[in-house]
C-alpha cells in the first residue's frame, strides 16, 4: 500500500515540474509581440482608410484601402498582418470607374474624343448626321464618378430661308414648303420676260450649313457688251453707234489708218443671247514679206517683187514631167511665207539602163519618162527570160525612183 502511494506521488511531482518548465518556456517566447512593418503597402490609385491607421501593427491587424476619386474596385481591398508581413487577402485593385453605355440621340452618332473605353475622364462628342445641325450649346459628355456629365444634346433639321429674289425673277420649286426649305431642296430660277436674261445660277441647293450653295441670280435686259477698240473705229451702227446694243443691233468697223490690215470681220451683229456674232475686229500694221521662197522644180508664174504685203499671194508651176502635190500658192502672213507645195520628180529610164537589164519598154525602145505615181511597162528582150518568178514588169515610180526588172 505504501509502495503504491509513493509511485502516485512521484508521478504527480514530475507532471507538475514538467508543466512549470513548459509554461516558463512558452511565457518567454510570447513576450516578444509579433509586428508588421510601419511602412504600409502602396496600391495604384488607392489609399489606406484613416480608420485603419495605427502607430504599430501586430499579428492579425488589418488595413482597409479605399480607391481614389474616379476609381473603384470589385471588392474590398484588405491587407492583413501575418508573420511580420502584410498580405493582400483578396488580390483586388483600383480601376477606372466605368460609365454606362452612352445614350443615342436621334439623327446623330457619338465618337470617343480620348481613350478607347467609357471610363472615368474620357469624353464623347455627338455629331449630327448630314442634313442636321446641333441645336444645343454643348455637344460633349464626360464620364465622371457619378456618371455622364451634361444633358443629352439635340440635333435639329437643317433648313434654308426662302430665297429673296427680285420681282422679275421667277422661282420654281416651292412645292409644299412656305417658310423653310429642307436640306437638299432645290429651286430653279427664270426671268419673267424673253427680253431679260438670267445672270447667275439657274438652280441653287440648300446645303448642310443652312445656306444656299451660291448667290441668288438676277434678271437683266439682254444686251451685247461694248468691247475695246484696237486701231478700229465704228463707222456705222443700226440703229446707232452707241450702246446699249440690243439683239439685232449691227456694227460696222474700219481701220483707223489705211496702211493697216483688219483682222476679223468688218461687220458684226448682236444675237438674242447677248453675244456678238463675232468678236470686235482689230487692225495693225503687219510685217511685209521679202521675195517668195524657191521651191525645187517649180517656177513663179510672175516675176518676183522685193516686198509683199500681208495677205498677198504668189503662184508656182511645176516643171515639165513633174507632179504637183499641195497648193500651188504661197501666202505672205505677218512677214512669213507659207506654202505646202511640192513638185515630185518623174522617173527617167535611159536606153542603156534597159539594155543592161535586157529589157525594153512596151511604149518605145528609147529613153522614157514615167510620171510620179505611175507604173512603167517592160518586157524581156527577144530570147531572154525573167531572172526570177516574182519579177515585176510594172514597177511604180515614186518621186524619181523606180526599180527596173531584170532578164537573163
Amino acid at each position: 500500500m505504501q509502495s503504491s502511494l509513493l509511485i502516485v506521488y512521484l508521478f504527480f511531482s514530475v507532471s507538475v515540474y514538467t508543466s512549470v518548465i513548459k509554461d516558463g518556456v512558452d511565457g518567454d517566447l510570447s513576450s516578444d509581440t509579433t509586428t508588421c512593418p510601419e511602412i504600409l503597402p502602396k496600391i495604384d490609385n488607392g489609399d489606406v482608410s484613416p480608420a485603419s491607421l495605427k502607430s504599430n501593427y501586430t499579428e492579425g491587424d488589418k488595413l482597409l484601402y479605399t480607391c481614389r476619386h474616379g476609381y473603384t474596385s470589385l471588392g474590398k481591398i484588405i491587407y492583413v498582418c501575418n508573420k511580420n508581413q502584410w498580405v493582400n487577402i483578396r488580390d483586388a485593385k483600383c480601376s477606372l470607374k466605368r460609365c454606362e453605355l452612352p445614350a443615342d440621340i436621334p439623327n446623330a452618332h457619338f465618337v470617343l474624343m480620348n481613350g478607347t473605353d467609357f471610363v472615368f475622364g474620357n469624353t464623347i462628342k455627338y455629331i449630327c448626321n448630314e442634313g442636321y445641325k446641333m441645336g444645343t450649346r454643348i455637344d460633349t459628355r464626360t464620364c465622371l464618378a457619378g456618371g455622364w456629365s451634361n444633358h443629352l444634346p439635340q440635333c435639329e433639321e437643317v433648313s434654308c430661308l426662302p430665297p429673296a429674289t427680285e420681282g422679275n425673277v421667277i422661282v420654281d420649286g416651292f412645292s409644299d414648303y412656305s417658310s423653310r426649305f429642307r436640306y437638299g431642296h432645290r429651286v430653279q430660277f427664270a426671268c419673267d420676260s424673253p427680253a431679260l436674261k438670267l445672270v447667275g445660277l439657274k438652280e441653287v441647293t440648300c446645303q448642310a450649313n443652312g445656306e444656299w450653295n451660291g448667290p441668288l441670280p438676277t434678271c437683266e435686259e439682254i444686251t451685247c457688251m461694248e468691247e475695246e477698240l484696237y486701231n478700229v473705229k465704228i463707222v456705222r451702227g443700226i440703229p446707232g453707234k452707241v450702246p446699249p446694243y440690243k439683239p439685232t443691233h449691227t456694227l460696222q468697223f474700219q481701220c483707223t489708218h489705211s496702211s493697216m490690215t483688219m483682222l476679223g470681220l468688218p461687220s458684226i451683229k448682236c444675237r438674242s443671247d447677248g453675244t456678238w456674232s463675232s468678236p470686235y475686229p482689230t487692225c495693225s500694221v503687219l510685217g511685209a514679206c521679202g521675195p517668195p521662197p524657191s521651191i525645187d522644180f517649180a517656177t513663179l508664174n510672175a516675176a518676183p517683187q522685193e516686198n509683199y504685203k500681208h495677205g498677198q499671194q504668189v503662184q508656182y508651176t511645176c516643171s515639165y514631167f513633174h507632179t504637183q502635190e499641195g497648193n500651188p500658192r504661197a501666202v505672205c502672213h505677218q512677214g512669213t511665207w507659207y506654202t505646202n507645195l511640192k513638185c515630185l520628180q518623174p522617173c527617167l529610164v535611159k536606153t542603156e539602163d534597159m539594155h543592161k537589164n535586157k529589157i525594153y519598154s512596151t511604149y518605145q525602145k528609147k529613153t522614157i519618162y514615167v510620171y510620179h505615181g505611175y507604173h512603167g511597162s517592160f518586157v524581156c528582150d527577144y530570147g531572154k527570160w525573167p531572172k526570177n518568178d516574182n519579177t515585176n514588169f510594172r514597177p511604180l515610180c515614186s518621186n524619181g525612183v523606180i526599180s527596173l526588172p531584170r532578164c537573163i
